[in-house]
């Protein structure tokens, strides 16, 4: 057998291979991740009823968390308010808008009750690329900032936070039209909806097309005359 392989498309070809066969590795590892982790649905079964009597009569604004929900920005509304039966103060996630940008609110615009089936916990604050973007004083948040919003809502500590499994995201250009999605926020671990068979599938269509790319290769030197057997 005689190979004189061609350098560039060699080179090229092999960085190629390396990238395509990273990317199913990487897919093949979100697979085995997500089969080993409880599964959405065994997520949503975690959730418990909750009921919430809103401060009505409190005169400061919503408190406005960037986030995304089914691909799309929105801005997750938190309102304060107490656990009805027990009285523990919480800021509840009363619905979100959509788009890029924040729709000002009141907590007075909301219902004085709200009842949904979701999960009471801590949140601990986190931090992103877009904090230099922050805007507190105007109750706008591109980070989760548990102390600084119930500052901002005259409490004097930070209490627990309530998030529906199922929240109404609504149409930041029309409030009128909202939708329901499922709340990824609601969890300690933020949902990826994608189920793992998707991660599977997208694992061997890299892994396939590292396989076309070293036929096509092989193809290519045997017409130049550069491969023989």
């Amino acid at each position: 057998m005689t190979f004189r392989p061609m350098p560039i498309l060699t080179v090229l070809s092999v960085i190629s291979l390396g990238i395509l066969i990273l990317l199913g590795n990487w897919q093949y590892g979100r697979y085995a991740e997500k089969i080993a982790n409880p599964t959405v649905e065994e997520q949503v079964q975690t959730s418990e009823p909750v009921e919430v009597q809103i401060d009505v009569s409190h005169p400061g604004n919503a408190q406005q968390v960037y986030g995304f929900a089914d691909s799309e920005p929105i801005w997750r509304r938190y309102v304060p308010g107490r656990l009805v039966g027990s009285e523990e103060p919480v800021l509840v996630m009363i619905e979100a808008t959509g788009g890029p940008n924040a729709v000002p609110a009141k907590v007075s615009d909301f219902p004085q009750t709200i009842a949904f089936d979701g999960i009471v916990s801590d949140k601990p604050a986190s931090t992103s690329g877009f904090g230099a973007q922050e805007q507190d004083d105007a109750d706008i948040w591109y980070t989760f900032k548990p102390g600084q919003m119930a500052q901002r809502l005259g409490l004097n500590e930070t209490p627990r936070f309530a998030e529906p499994v199922i929240m109404t995201v609504r149409n930041a250009a029309d409030l009128s039209q909202s939708r329901q999605t499922l709340n990824p926020y609601a969890f300690a671990d933020p949902i990826d909806p994608l189920p793992p068979e998707r991660h599977f599938g997208y694992a061997l269509t890299w892994w396939g097309m590292a396989l076309a790319l070293i036929g096509v290769y092989v193809a290519l030197h045997r017409l130049q005359g550069r491969l023989k057997f």
